[in-house]
């Protein structure tokens, strides 16, 4: 297939389908978290602790990665960031050591932020194309992979082993995944070693601290976070709830942002953006602290029901906060002169040390105090949001969120 019979729909399409392989994989183990955790033999503090070492890989591939991208493409860095990817998650979930375990998930967090450079790189460039926020949308994709292997892990907790069931999906999940990176191969970036932006002195020299969109992104993605690494931990350990129902309030966060996210259009035109992102900040985070007050209060004299109003407050908070992230993602491009994929690195940058830095809050909040204390902090933060909206209000983002 040549470049001139891949229409810039089809490379849409395409993409939709490496977002949504994307999700599936990268999300597949955190329904697992539990047996993880169990299985390296760690407390709440040091299990966090270890995850968030992920950020460091995240950090060091930001500051290369989009060079590399620049001198080599997007298609050969997709295919390494992707094999690297999956071969080091199934070393990850068949390792029982916590210092085997760490350089793995530093490598891992490396794999996972290149390709997430190099194929945003390569959604931008399609969008170009097409008179449609196709970025909101393939984030919505991306998700719905995560919600839909959630659902699966529901299925088989406590039927197969997380061992089985992982290395059964990070295997397909490769294989696909190259199948439609090589489908891409046409209509990838080309290299341009001519050009200078994306050396690692340009990073630094032209990094820019956009104050309203490093502090709107962090506070919405960051619940986001917090609910994949912490969510089912919190249902069995704090809750006592069993088997695959655990999974529910993270089942119906992603649900919830699934459907938020696939519907941007509507709500651009129902009111300002800025106005849409106060208002879903402000009733998903009073809803998701609702939940955690409950459960404080109640879950040990009413887990099942206090379980319940945790998962529905966890629904209106993904509902409220879905669109908002890929907003300000779209909105730091809008008010920046540099290429997307400098954009893309910078948010990265000042994003994985910012979420680095929470994740240790969280899980030490977690160890001395207990994980319903830790969880108030992403609520707190979502209420934080309306002191950063104005930045939505950037041309481009509105038009195309």
């Amino acid at each position: 297939m040549t470049k001139k019979d891949i229409t810039p729909e089809l490379e849409y399409k395409t993409l939709t389908k490496l977002f949504f392989l994307f999700g599936v994989g990268i999300m597949s183990w955190i329904p697992r978290f539990p047996d993880i955790k169990a299985q390296l033999g760690l407390t709440n503090g040091q299990f966090g602790s270890i995850i968030s070492m992920g950020s460091v890989g995240g950090f060091i591939s930001l500051l290369t990665v989009g060079h590399i991208v620049h001198k080599l493409g997007t298609y050969k860095v997709l295919i390494a960031s992707t094999c690297a990817l999956y071969l080091g998650f199934i070393l990850l979930i068949n390792t029982t050591s916590s210092l085997v375990f760490l350089p793995i998930i530093i490598a891992v967090g490396f794999s996972i932020s290149a390709f997430h450079i190099s194929v945003n790189s390569q959604a931008f460039d399609c969008q170009t194309r097409i008179s449609d926020p196709i970025i909101v949308k393939l984030h919505g994709l991306w998700t719905l992979g995560a919600v839909s292997t959630g659902l699966i892990s529901g299925l088989l907790i406590g039927r197969i082993s997380a061992r089985t069931q992982l290395d059964v999906i990070f295997s397909l999940v490769l294989l696909l995944s190259i199948h439609y990176i090589n489908k891409l191969r046409p209509v990838s970036l080309l290299p341009q070693p001519e050009d200078d932006h994306y050396s690692i002195k340009q990073v630094f020299t032209s990094l820019r601290f956009d104050r309203l969109i490093a502090g709107g992104m962090i506070c919405a993605i960051f619940l986001e976070i917090s609910m994949g690494d912490w969510s089912n931990i919190f249902g069995r350990e704090y809750l006592g709830i069993t088997g695959g129902l655990i999974t529910l309030p993270y089942i119906l966060f992603m649900s919830a942002m699934i459907a938020g996210r696939f519907q941007i259009s509507r709500i651009i035109n129902w009111m300002p953006l800025n106005r849409s992102a106060n208002i879903g900040a402000a009733i998903g985070g009073i809803f998701f602290l609702l939940g955690v007050v409950v459960s404080i209060a109640f879950g040990e004299t009413h887990k099942y029901w206090a379980f319940g109003v945790f998962s529905f407050g966890c629904f209106v908070a993904g509902l409220g906060t879905s669109f908002i992230t890929p907003s300000f993602f779209n909105a730091a491009t809008a008010r920046s002169a540099l290429p997307s994929a400098v954009v893309i690195g910078q948010i990265g940058l000042i994003n994985n040390f910012l979420i680095f830095c929470g994740k240790w809050v969280i899980a030490w909040t977690a160890e001395f105090t207990s994980l319903a204390v830790a969880l108030l902090i992403p609520g707190l933060l979502v209420l934080s949001i309306p002191l950063f909206s104005k930045a939505l209000l950037s041309g481009s983002a509105q038009s195309q969120p």
